[in-house]
């Protein structure tokens, strides 16, 4: 029996189906509420709207008057009342406070909660599942502390070569993870098509170059009803994890899996870049699964910075008394942490707001900037390659090419490659008198033989 997940539950697709309209990205939203909250309560949506609905249904009798008669008679009047789904003991009302204990539990913030609420809620109610009065939890912007280069390192050196280029791409372009999720090998063949020629997939795999900068132009999903539009690059460390992942899937895992399982596995254009390794890297991650790996490697971070304050107490670096102070300012990572991390490196470098919110995917600073301001490539490619060098984890230096100096190479290259033509056209001409003159001088010998046999005749 294959193992449950929401997305092949009956219900659940019956109920995207009533909504047709509904973007990719909020399917998918709608898949990870469910998906922890099946977690949660460890039971079927199926069971949970059978139960419930069962339960609700209940008519119970409940006494609404009790006294005497003229006679003095006991007399009692009763009505059939619905089940209180208000009740501590209502199915509805145990498995939401269930879920919501799971999600205390696993320190997930109260705006998640509240969204993940109205998602499952959606689900219930249209299965006509009466719903308990419960509070929502206050919207609180949550402190958080900037993750760090060296915190970065640590989880990547964490992790697989396919993790490693999710995480790397996520902080050094700021996409929403569920944007990340959706993208295909194709994807990012187009996205740095710059550098390289190759339609074939297994060419591009094979022999596309180092350190190239991928150039991601989409919609995001969560703002795509607003049309608003992201142009945005990965850095050249981003695409070297990638195609480090691509070529070992495509050299030494999809050989194996043919070889032991009697498959026929190729790397395709339409294939997720970043796949399920339960499905052979043929069908996406999940956010659900993406959020429980990268939870773990938050706590693996946690336990390294607790390592640290404690190293720095005993050389006498820090006070005691200062221990919780610096705990409380250990970062947290997650998906969104690493956009974090990528717009304060874009906000440090780059001065202009607009093209802050080109790269990040964000509304424009004036509602009019979309009618009257015109953005170019290069300034957008200028304003990234400023940020690099806070991208990137180990200290390379980059060259950033402004827009003037990028046209004065330009030129250069141009005034060269003239050059060099009508050097081509003069060495081809000198070529051509050279020949004349080889032809000349190869005549010259066979006439002086001659000539020289004449002599020889005559003095005979």
């Amino acid at each position: 029996m294959s193992e449950y997940t929401i997305t092949n539950d009956i219900l659940f697709k019956n109920f995207l189906r009533s909504k047709p309209n509904i973007s990719k990205a909020t399917k998918t939203q709608y898949a990870a509420a469910l998906n922890k909250f099946y977690k949660a309560v460890n039971t079927p949506l199926e069971t949970v709207i059978n139960n419930c609905k069962n339960q609700q249904e209940t008519l119970t009798e409940k006494t609404i008057f009790q006294g005497t008669d003229e006679d003095g008679n006991k007399v009692s009047q009763k009505q059939l009342i619905k089940f209180d789904v208000n009740s501590p003991t209502s199915y509805i009302n145990i498995y939401l406070n269930t879920f919501i204990d799971y999600c205390k539990e696993t320190k997930i913030k109260t705006n998640s909660i509240n969204n993940y609420l109205t998602l499952i809620s959606a689900v219930l109610n249209f299965y006509k599942i009466e719903l308990p009065n419960f509070e929502k939890f206050d919207r609180k912007p949550s402190k958080w502390n900037l993750l760090t280069k060296e915190d970065f390192k640590f989880i990547i050196n964490d992790c697989n070569l396919m993790y490693k280029g999710l995480i790397k791409l996520l902080m050094s372009n700021g996409m929403r993870l569920s944007d990340a999720l959706s993208l295909s090998i194709g994807d990012f063949m187009a996205a740095t098509s710059e550098y390289h020629n190759f339609v074939d997939v297994n060419d591009f795999i094979d022999n596309a170059p180092q350190d190239m900068i991928g150039y991601w132009k989409f919609n995001p999903g969560k703002t795509r009803r607003f049309n608003i539009e992201c142009q945005t690059f990965n850095d050249p460390e981003t695409s070297n994890l990638i195609l480090q992942h691509l070529r070992k899937l495509k050299d030494e895992y999809y050989p194996n899996k043919n070889s032991k399982e009697g498959l026929n596995l190729i790397p395709s254009k339409d294939d997720p870049l970043f796949g399920s390794q339960k499905a052979y890297y043929k069908r996406n991650l999940t956010q659900d699964s993406v959020s429980d790996t990268f939870y773990n490697k938050n706590k693996k971070l946690h336990k390294h910075h607790l390592a640290m304050i404690e190293e720095k107490i005993e050389k006498g670096e820090l006070s005691a008394e200062d221990r919780e102070t610096a705990i409380a300012k250990i970062p947290k990572f997650h998906a969104h942490a690493c956009r974090k991390y990528f717009e304060s490196m874009v906000a440090r470098n780059c001065g202009n707001l607009r093209i802050c919110a080109i790269l990040e995917g964000h509304t424009a600073p004036l509602s009019t900037d979309t009618s009257y301001i015109k953005i170019g490539f290069d300034e957008i490619l200028e304003a990234y390659m400023s940020v690099i060098p806070d991208l990137s984890l180990e200290n390379t230096e980059t060259k950033v090419y402004t827009s003037d100096i990028r046209r004065e190479m330009e030129s250069k290259i141009n005034d060269l490659e003239e050059r060099n033509r009508k050097l081509e056209s003069e060495v081809s001409e000198i070529s051509n008198i050279w020949d004349v003159l080889e032809d000349v001088k190869r005549k010259q010998e066979v006439w002086d033989t001659l000539k020289k046999g004449e002599k020889n005749d005559d003095s005979e």
